[in-house]
């Protein structure tokens, strides 16, 4: 393989991994906003009453809950938002046939939760390493491109 070939191999290896990290970044950024948006907003979403079925298999926590609005059924395994699972370990210990208070999306009456709210440290910790993984991906493109294969700069590169 030649020198030229291999370095512009090894270019674009480089620009795939930074780019990937960015795109990553970006997507992740958007999902932590998303999901926190949500988590504030079940704080008042509508209340109304569900019964616990049953608890999942003991390798996965949590629980099966069916409650009832607009006279339709809707079963769920939700407790809390995604995030808020980072940074509230203690969920309560529901029993099967247990009356519980379920809060409601009223936009999407399929999503629901028992638990609602987030966690704001997990929001922060999250939407930093977003950030972190953007910088680090963008800056690592512009690095990549900036310089030549033969790890000079491209722009301070003598013509002459």
């Amino acid at each position: 393989m030649s020198e030229e070939l291999k370095s512009k191999s090894d270019i674009s290896i480089v620009l795939f991994f930074f780019t990937a990290l960015a795109v990553f970044g970006i997507a992740g950024g958007g999902f932590v906003v998303h999901d926190y948006a949500r988590a504030r907003a079940s704080i008042s979403w509508p209340a109304v009453e569900g019964v616990v079925l049953s608890q999942l298999e003991p390798q996965q926590s949590g629980l099966r809950y069916v409650y009832s609005i607009d006279g339709r059924s809707h079963e769920s395994t939700r407790e809390r938002v995604l995030l808020a699972r980072f940074f509230h370990m203690s969920t309560p210990d529901y029993r099967p046939g247990e009356s519980v208070t379920v809060y409601v999306n009223p936009a999407n009456h399929s999503y629901a939760v028992l638990q609602p709210g987030g966690a704001g440290a997990a929001f922060v910790f999250f939407s930093v390493l977003s950030g972190v993984a953007v910088f680090f991906g963008l800056g690592g493109v512009v690095w990549t491109l900036s310089r030549g294969g033969d790890g000079n700069f491209i722009i301070a590169r003598d013509t002459a």
